[in-house]
């Protein structure tokens, strides 16, 4: 039903006829309370909010995978992160259902978890790991790219088993992929740093070419981003449509592109222009739009989007008492790249890297160590990438992983590390600055 054909009154009723119900609400009652307002677009007022958040704490033990499922992609569709207790209420249902969940309840489970941002924890994860070894056969195409694009989305490494079983159910449904689910599954592969299989590439390969120019901007800009960077920091060849995706891309209107997508294909343009090597199948035409909209698009983000965290603002206050000339947030000459902190007297760029910049990998059966790091945290390729612009544009680049910086105890600590960094660097540290 429309919601618009919901007056005020009509709303406001259903919302007390909520608040009275829910203390007697079953499981079945109450996930379809919240589908239907996720459904219907509207977000519950307070009270009926925490009505169905205590709700949640009360009947989350007779939950069963469909109603955990259906609840979870609820909040996470009207974006609402769910109460600590409901949330632990949630969690506990989903250890205590995954073996009994279908395949749409282990994707949707998984996109609404990612949806919402919140890492769930090491037993409900393995819970939904499980789900996915076991369900893996019976995924559909858009289950099997949603449920790569949440573990992606939460940056965490799959494990052996359950890659293996993405990948297979890749292999199986690539023929009935649409773009979006194409896409989705690149772009989900790539942000995880893997090396698809000979098989999982040929599918998606093949699915690209049938999808032709029928691609929307988005999915065109996902698909060149994760080619290119499959190529660039992975070592995988260009595929054969590679040429026919910037043909689409030279099809689309510049007026019905997003800002993001704008920046998507002025990233893709970058590093094909500056760091593919090797051969490319077939002459690439760029879309006029490139060296005008999306460029613009582009440094407007490099120089707008600048956010300092806690560890940023303490490294650049220690890189000014050790006596460094230095700049924060400086922008490269071209106006494509800030930098966090630059020292001009060495051409030194420093980036000191939160963990967005890593993907959390399983050591030992142990994914919540981050203490352990290097062992248990890699790279994403979009950082490699970063850095490979960064290094043509200055002398070197040094990095401060934020699981090395925040183990220092003390000030002195922090300031003799960076120190060795800078040193380590070439840029001049003077002996008496510690």
């Amino acid at each position: 039903m429309d919601p618009g054909h919901f007056g005020a009154a009509a709303r406001t009723a259903l919302e007390a006829a909520v608040l009275r119900v829910s203390p007697g609400m079953k499981p079945q009652e109450l996930s379809n309370v919240a589908w239907a307002y996720a459904t219907l677009g509207w977000e519950p007022g307070a009270d009926a909010r925490v009505a169905l958040e205590v709700a949640v704490v009360r009947v989350g033990l007779g939950m069963n995978p469909q109603n955990s499922s259906n609840t979870i992609w609820s909040f996470a569709t009207m974006g609402l992160m769910p109460s600590a207790e409901a949330r632990a209420a949630l969690e506990a249902a989903v250890v205590r259902v995954g073996p009994g969940m279908c395949a749409q309840d282990a994707a949707n489970t998984l996109w609404s978890v990612a949806t919402l941002g919140q890492m769930p924890g090491a037993e409900a994860w393995a819970a939904l790991e499980a789900a996915v070894v076991r369900v893996g056969p019976c995924m559909n195409a858009q289950g099997a790219a949603n449920t790569m694009w949440g573990v992606a989305t939460l940056g965490q490494m799959p494990g052996t088993e359950v890659w293996a079983a993405l990948e297979v159910a890749v292999v199986r449904v690539g023929s009935s992929m649409k773009a979006q689910d194409v896409a989705t599954t690149l772009w989900s592969i790539v942000t995880l740093g893997l090396m698809p299989g000979t098989a999982a590439r040929t599918a998606l390969e093949a699915a690209v070419v049938r999808m032709g120019m029928g691609m929307k901007a988005q999915d065109v800009a996902n698909t060149l981003w994760s080619c290119l960077t499959l190529a660039i920091t992975r070592g995988i060849p260009l595929p054969a449509c590679y040429p026919a995706l910037w043909q689409a891309a030279c099809g689309l209107s510049v007026d019905a592109l997003k800002t993001v997508g704008l920046r998507n294909f002025f990233h893709a343009y970058l590093m094909h222009t500056e760091l593919v090597r090797g051969n490319v199948p077939g002459d690439v035409t760029f879309p006029p739009w490139i060296m005008n909209e999306a460029r613009g698009a582009w440094m407007r983000q490099a120089h707008d989007d600048v956010t300092m965290s806690r560890d940023h603002k303490e490294v650049a206050s220690i890189i000014g008492e050790l006596g460094v000339a230095h700049e924060v947030e400086r922008l490269t000459n071209d106006g494509y790249f800030s930098v966090d902190v630059y020292m001009p007297g060495a051409d030194v760029a420093l980036e000191i890297d939160g963990p967005s910049h890593f993907t959390n990998i399983s050591v030992d059966g142990d994914r919540y160590a981050p203490g352990d790091a290097p062992r248990n945290w890699r790279r994403t390729p979009r950082t490699e990438l970063r850095d490979m612009f960064l290094a043509r544009r200055h002398h070197l680049v040094v990095c401060v992983p934020y699981f090395e910086y925040d183990k220092l105890k003390g000030r002195m600590a922090q300031t003799t590390y960076i120190a060795e960094k800078l040193r380590g660097a070439g840029v001049h540290v003077p002996a008496s600055a510690i």
